[in-house]
């Protein structure tokens, strides 16, 4: 099966190499099959690399920047001094450097890409709960305005990741969330159940996040990691009965700016 990946059209420009993967076309054996983009779910790791060179050939990008995720606010610059580097810890990234690919890992979890055609920067964050309340989104597009982008003509797209219908939260979570700004401004983030459980709406919360954060330009994938087997879904693999339960790979979505 070919590689396969997701894109948005308010995202199409020439200049710009990017995609939502899939979690199809790769080489990676049950369960992490097939294109697993990360080191740190025991998968094979010559598996892992060659599924980040099929991602590299696709885009046609000499190099791809990952981070060691760790659902926090933390953002990198990406310059000549550390693009060599990886495995750093932060969950967004954002350059002005062509030929580089920013990407996020993801199994519920949502990615952004973000893109600035004038100042020609672009950024990726990733934003489970925990970093879209600590305000990764801000974070990201705070530092793509150091280095020359304008919150009016940032573009943001949120990738595949769990829906409403599909994330179920306990209460103590509830209350984080519902000290958050996003929340105040639209309470219909969080749908309370009968249980003292709620459900949450992860993309509403992101959206609003954006639009604070005075980006009018947002597109959304609209893909449920949970329930769509072209994605990867620790969710999903949780709630499994199979001595594999919880085992599962992570998708990759990926933004560069071609030479």
């Amino acid at each position: 099966m070919p590689i396969k990946k997701i894109q948005h059209i308010n995202l199409e420009n020439k200049r710009l190499s990017y995609g939502f993967f899939t979690r199809n076309g790769g080489v990676s054996e049950y369960p992490f099959n097939s294109l697993n983009c990360s080191f740190n779910v025991n998968d094979n790791k010559n598996n892992v690399k060659e599924n980040l060179r099929l991602v590299s050939h696709e885009l046609r990008l000499k190099k791809i920047i990952k981070l060691n995720q760790i659902h926090s606010s933390n953002v990198l610059i990406i310059n000549n001094q550390n693009k060599q580097r990886n495995s750093l810890n932060a969950d967004g990234l954002v350059t002005n450097l062509t030929g580089i690919g920013l990407s996020i890992l993801g199994a519920d979890c949502a990615p952004i890409l973000f893109y600035d055609d004038k100042s020609k920067t672009i950024g990726a964050c990733h934003a489970g709960w925990r970093g879209a309340i600590d305000n990764i989104v801000e974070a990201t597009i705070i530092s793509m305005v150091k280095i020359g982008a304008s919150r009016n003509n940032i573009i943001a797209v949120i990738g595949p990741t769990i829906q409403k219908q599909s994330y179920e939260i306990k209460d103590d979570v509830a209350k984080i969330v519902k000290q958050s700004l996003s929340f105040k401004r639209n309470n219909s983030i969080l749908s309370q159940m009968n249980n003292n459980k709620y459900l949450f709406d992860l993309p509403l919360l992101l959206k609003e996040s954006l639009k604070i954060s005075k980006i009018n330009k947002i597109g959304d994938i609209n893909i449920n990691t949970y329930d769509n087997n072209l994605f990867f879904s620790h969710r999903y693999s949780s709630h499994q009965n199979s001595s594999k339960a919880g085992m599962t790979g992570r998708h990759i979505s990926v933004i560069g700016i071609l030479k």
